[in-house]
């Protein structure tokens, strides 16, 4: 973590990256890439073990956003913090996609399979 508040670039890039995760289990899942799809859900209904991988990589996203923001939170050899511009938009679009995908995954698990609606997928 040290490298990271010392190289913004570094800190945007691997920050950046932690939403390939997400990315991933959403191609698994949408294709049905076996044999992974069916280690996520061994059934024919979402499993607990999705609920969980989904969990864990949403939650990457603001590791990535706090990793991109990192630098910032650093004070340098003159005992001021600096302004880097594209780790603080990295971090916002991060932040803000993870709101949007986290509600959107929230509401439709939540008709889906608390509220069981019909011909809800």
């Amino acid at each position: 973590m040290k490298s990271f508040a010392r190289n913004p670039k570094a800190a945007a890039v691997a920050g950046g990256l932690l939403i390939l995760p997400f990315l991933f289990l959403n191609v698994v899942v949408v294709k049905r890439i076996e044999p992974f799809f069916s280690l996520m859900r061994p059934g024919f209904h979402t499993s607990p073990r999705e609920y969980w991988l989904l969990f864990m990589v949403l939650m990457l996203i603001p590791v990535g956003a706090f990793i991109a923001i990192r630098p910032m939170l650093a004070k340098g050899a003159d005992g001021e913090r600096k302004l880097y511009v594209v780790n603080i938009i990295l971090a916002a679009v991060l932040l803000i996609g993870f709101v949007a995908i986290s509600s959107a995954l929230g509401s439709d698990i939540y008709r889906c399979d608390v509220l069981q609606v019909p011909n809800c997928d």
